[in-house]
């Protein structure tokens, strides 16, 4: 989009008439304001379209990019008015030291809500029924105390998120612990299978899965703070790493389900590291995670489909495969169609008072088209 800025004097050059005891002053010494938009007349017109380019970049925020066409524009027009500005204040927006002040303003703005709140007290209130049930199957207790150990459980829950948001809680915060217990749930449950548990040990892994990475999310929420899109970002890589992994090992012959699980539980640790270390430097909304989830679900279904058409028979192994093809052709492709979507949106007009001359006064408005 191009921003082209102009000038509305709503105002006038409202002149006030000098009184009796000041100097009248004369023409020659009065002061009129400088052209905003200058236009030289000698730059060539490829000139401007890079000029225009550049500044698209700037405002897009591909500092790189903008600072090479305005050198462009220079060599081909060095005395062109504004794109020596321009250039310098794109390489200085490439410093470090800028950007992590962009880093700090930008990327992580969010502030504590009522809604996050709820969430973590909802999920982790479920976490200590599960916590009071997994806890009395290990003690062997007598079938009427499992509901009031659920219960307990479930009191201890609420109680400790209550005492842990009394300074209030970032949606991220909230997401990152509730995502520890989520993901400790599954590793307890798929450690389990992989070990072959029996009785208390598998309630054992099942309790401690739970209660251990819910402490290490309190330690990620407390320390590093990540806002709810890379807590989404994190959990997105690591659901289709194992989702990717079960497609492809289902096509091959004599694997148990101990493999598989320890296969899942890899590669899902692998996409949670690797994506939660990719959104510190790729800031991403929750909004546009989703979207790119459900593109990874349409996906599998048009592969699957596909597949099926093609083949005309219900053989798995293809299937799977299709539909392994079609996920990551639909994550890749809803990734790319929303690079945007989360891109800084200027206000479409701002209206800002300025003063034009000596005793003028006038309005300077700026559009985006």
């Amino acid at each position: 989009m191009t921003l082209a800025t102009f000038l509305l004097v709503a105002l006038g050059a409202a002149q006030v008439s000098p009184s009796h005891d000041e100097v009248p002053v004369r023409s020659s010494d009065t002061l009129t304001a400088p052209p905003l938009m200058a236009t030289p007349d000698a730059c060539p017109p490829e000139s401007e379209t890079l000029y225009k380019e550049g500044f698209d970049a700037l405002s897009k925020g591909d500092d790189e990019q903008a600072a090479e066409l305005f050198r462009q524009v220079l060599e081909l027009c060095p005395q062109h008015s504004h794109a020596p500005e321009l250039e310098r204040l794109a390489r200085a927006r490439l410093k470090p030291g800028a950007k992590l002040a962009q880093a700090a303003v930008f990327e992580n703005t969010e502030r504590p809500t009522r809604g996050a709140a709820a969430s973590l007290t909802v999920i982790q209130t479920i976490h200590g029924a599960v916590q009071g049930l997994l806890l009395c199957a290990i003690a062997e207790c007598a079938d009427r105390a499992y509901p009031a150990s659920a219960l307990l459980g479930a009191g201890l829950g609420t109680l400790s998120t209550l005492l842990l948001v009394q300074d209030g809680i970032t949606p991220g915060q909230a997401s990152v612990i509730n995502a520890g217990t989520m993901w400790g749930f599954y590793f307890g449950v798929a450690s389990l299978i992989t070990l072959d548990l029996e009785e208390d040990a598998a309630f054992g892994a099942v309790a401690l899965g739970g209660a251990g990475f819910t402490g290490v999310g309190i330690l990620l929420a407390t320390t590093l703070k990540p806002t709810a899109g890379q807590v989404s970002m994190a959990n997105s890589g690591g659901l289709w790493a194992g989702v990717l992994t079960t497609l492809f090992l289902g096509t091959v012959d004599g694997e148990d389900t101990k493999t598989l699980f320890g296969a899942q539980m890899a590669s899902a640790s692998a996409g949670i590291i690797a994506f939660s270390l990719l959104s510190r430097n790729l800031p991403v909304t929750r909004g546009r995670m989703l979207i790119i989830d459900a593109g990874g679900i349409i996906g599998g279904l048009m592969g699957a489909s596909t597949t099926l058409l093609l083949t005309g028979n219900d053989d798995e192994d293809p299937i799977l495969i299709g539909t392994g093809i079609g996920v990551m052709g639909g994550l890749a492709l809803t990734a790319y169609l929303t690079r945007n979507f989360d891109a800084r949106r200027l206000p479409p007009v701002a209206v800002t008072p300025t003063l034009m001359g000596r005793n003028g006064a006038g309005l300077a408005m700026g559009g985006q088209f």
